[in-house]
């Protein structure tokens, strides 16, 4: 199984997809393989590796190459909705991406991001920069004139993903959402935040 593989849809894909109208505009930053477009009519990825465009190219999936650490060639407010799912720990400014995605989302648009917790096992993955706490992320969103909607940790305890899989579940069950809440399990944070102005 390669890279790609193993991060194509997560067995808790609706944790995500649920915030969003299926045919929302959506800009999906640091996509990877690209397994939101399966459940979005209007969606756009980005990936800075050029085997994640090449490999979700080859899904059939509309990903174009793009470092997120740089400004993001779209007109202002193309998006309804921008999703960041583990990227802030791995940019050089995460402070200069939120303000990115404020651009580039309408007014009353959504951005669902999350990133690992400041925890211990953080520091195993070399590529991540800097962890978050749900202060710093509910502050690196409020700072940039987004309205936090929703704020809280999920479960990403090692097996969680082959649990889905067996259960067949689109969500994590209450007791991952209750696991989450204690200091020393293993989790991300994550937020749900609204461009200030009219409703999509």
């Amino acid at each position: 199984m390669n890279y790609f593989d193993w991060h194509e849809q997560p067995g808790y894909w609706a944790d995500i997809t649920r915030h969003f109208a299926r045919d929302a505009e959506l800009l999906d930053i640091g996509c990877g393989s690209a397994w939101l477009a399966e459940h979005f009519e209007r969606y756009t990825g980005v990936d800075a590796s050029v085997d994640a465009v090449r490999i979700a190219s080859e899904r059939g999936r509309n990903v174009r190459r793009a470092d997120a650490d740089s400004p993001l060639e779209f007109a202002d407010e193309s998006f309804d909705a921008i999703v960041l799912k583990d990227v802030l720990e791995h940019v050089a400014d995460p402070a200069a991406l939120v303000g990115e995605v404020h651009r580039l989302l309408r007014p009353g648009g959504l951005v669902f991001a999350s990133s690992p917790d400041a925890q211990r096992w953080v520091w195993d993955d070399y590529t991540h920069r800097r962890p978050f706490s749900r202060k710093s992320f509910r502050l690196l969103f409020a700072d940039h004139d987004f309205r936090v909607r929703r704020l809280g940790y999920e479960s990403v305890f090692p097996g969680v993903g082959l649990l889905a899989a067996r259960t067949l579940r689109k969500r994590r069950p209450r007791v991952f959402g209750a696991l989450a809440l204690l200091p020393f399990h293993r989790r991300n944070v994550w937020v749900l935040a609204e461009r200030a102005g009219a409703q999509i």
